[in-house]
């Protein structure tokens, strides 16, 4: 995975996690991991070619959007973060479900 988005280590903790969930299932760990860490290399790689822009026309366009992006709209610039940071472990079975209820009472 490109470092471009910084998701290397954050990855092997996830990783750990549903490891930990799936520790007796592994094709489970393979199909509950293997969507995420695809979409998140694709995003990365994405990142990563844009940085990597070498036309100085291109690269003015990009850091100026970038820049005015981030001045106008922080939240919108931040969306791009949506589906990354908004990661939740597994729940082991029945924890869901009294969460739920849990919440439902207050």
């Amino acid at each position: 995975m490109p470092p471009t988005l910084g998701q290397g280590g954050n990855q092997a903790i996830e990783d750990a996690v549903v490891l930990a969930h799936h520790a007796d299932d592994l094709p489970a760990y393979t199909a509950a991991r293997l969507p995420r860490t695809t979409a998140v290399a694709r995003r990365a790689v994405r990142v990563a070619r844009l940085d990597m822009v070498g036309n100085p026309a291109a690269v003015a366009v990009r850091d100026t959007l970038i820049a005015a992006l981030s001045k106008a709209g922080p939240a919108l610039f931040l969306r791009g973060f949506d589906g990354i940071a908004d990661w939740r472990p597994p729940y082991a079975s029945g924890e869901a479900h009294a969460g739920k209820r849990e919440r439902e009472r207050t």
